[in-house]
């Protein structure tokens, strides 16, 4: 008798014909669960993903708005200090307190009483 060392894989068949049993494709039997585990995971990645993309673009929008209301601050802050700097030195000019004493009944200020900017 002949011993057939293929492994059961052909047939031989009275047409003459050899026709091969194909081999089922990998992961169809038991392996399909690690396939859609690596699917769903890959799946999940993306969605959190584009998530983190969406969140990062809006916080750069959101840092851009804060830095032009902040520049805007500081221009009308600079304008604001430049006319309080105007009105004291003219509250601390010498014809001023002069007339501020002498509104008061006081004497006066000597030379070295007065502050010259």
């Amino acid at each position: 008798m002949v011993r057939d060392y293929s492994g059961g894989r052909y047939t031989a068949r009275r047409t003459g014909r050899q026709n091969a049993y194909r081999r089922a494709p990998v992961g169809a039997d038991g392996g399909g669960f690690l396939w859609k585990a690596v699917g769903v995971f890959v799946s999940f990645a993306v969605v959190i993903g584009v998530a983190a993309s969406l969140w990062l673009g809006w916080q750069i929008d959101s840092g851009l708005d804060e830095l032009a209301a902040g520049r805007q601050f500081v221009k009308e802050a600079t304008a604001r200090n430049a006319v309080l700097l105007t009105r004291r030195d003219g509250l601390r000019g010498r014809k001023h307190v002069e007339a501020a004493a002498a509104g008061l009944g006081l004497y006066p200020p000597t030379a070295w009483q007065v502050r010259r900017p």
